[in-house]
């Protein structure tokens, strides 16, 4: 939240009436003052909660205190993210948003961060759902698409992650992102065409051990699979074109089918 200077000035203010007799939510209003300017938010919070319901005259109209006050469940909930405390920082987010009017509820950081504190406290679904007002709010949208992809990842829904990955590399090419994004991408189609791969070689296999006069019957539906498997590592490659077990099973994949066609075309001869 914005601090004007005249909200650093009553800060000031408050901190230098120290030396006089002060009633107890005065008191409590300038000791969450100095707490926040040690940055010490958690206690700044407290204490002017013990101001708020101290019944001083002027309370309710001390906008300055009330800004500084919501703004702080901001900043706590930060200072508990970096420490790893993700409950209490998804608490003080939520605090934030409810607290900081439309300012707050506008802030596509703040939902990222609380979609990201959700995560780390297994609550997927609100993660999503604030991941997604992040993304509505039009911040770091990429990165919010690899956050879901990685919710969907988590819960098996294989389906999703890649439907979420394939749409953020569309959108976003030069995203800084687009390197674990890949990664990401890349298990999922590699098992996809593992899939046809496998069973072309083993029918492959026993093609190879069955009778002559029986090996076109017996190898042509491993050519089928070969064949089927191709345009899945080719789109393994369109994203990550150094992949060296996509490219090795690709040029299986062809050097089969090239050699299974060659020795027909030699049975048409004779």
């Amino acid at each position: 939240m914005k601090k004007s200077l005249f909200i650093l000035f009553m800060i000031s203010f408050t901190i230098a009436s120290f030396g006089q007799d002060l009633s107890e939510g005065l008191k409590a209003k300038n000791d969450g003052n100095e707490a926040y300017r040690n940055k010490d938010y958690v206690t700044a919070i407290k204490n002017w909660e013990i101001y708020f319901k101290s019944g001083e005259a002027g309370v309710e109209e001390d906008v300055n205190t009330k800004e500084l006050y919501a703004g702080s469940f901001k900043n706590a909930a930060n200072a508990f993210m970096q420490n790893k405390d993700y409950q209490s920082a998804y608490d003080y987010f939520n605090k934030y948003v409810e607290l900081g009017g439309d300012e707050a509820k506008k802030d596509g950081k703040t939902a990222q961060y609380a979609g990201f504190c959700a995560s780390k406290i297994d609550k997927n679904a609100e993660a999503l759902s604030l991941y997604q007002k992040s993304i509505d709010l039009g911040y770091n949208v990429d990165g919010n698409m690899l956050y879901i992809a990685s919710i969907y990842k988590t819960a098996g829904d294989e389906a999703k992650m890649k439907t979420t990955l394939l749409e953020a590399i569309e959108k976003f090419p030069d995203s800084k992102s687009k390197p674990k994004m890949v990664a990401m991408l890349i298990v999922p189609m590699m098992k996809e065409a593992a899939e046809p791969f496998n069973v072309a070689n083993e029918l492959a296999k026993k093609a190879s051990t069955a009778p002559p006069a029986d090996y076109v019957a017996n190898m042509t539906p491993a050519i089928a699979k070969f064949e089927e498997a191709i345009p899945l590592f080719e789109t393994v490659l369109k994203y990550d074109p150094q992949n060296e077990k996509a490219v090795s099973y690709l040029g299986i994949c062809k050097s089969n089918i090239a050699s299974f066609n060659e020795y027909k075309t030699s049975l048409i001869k004779k």
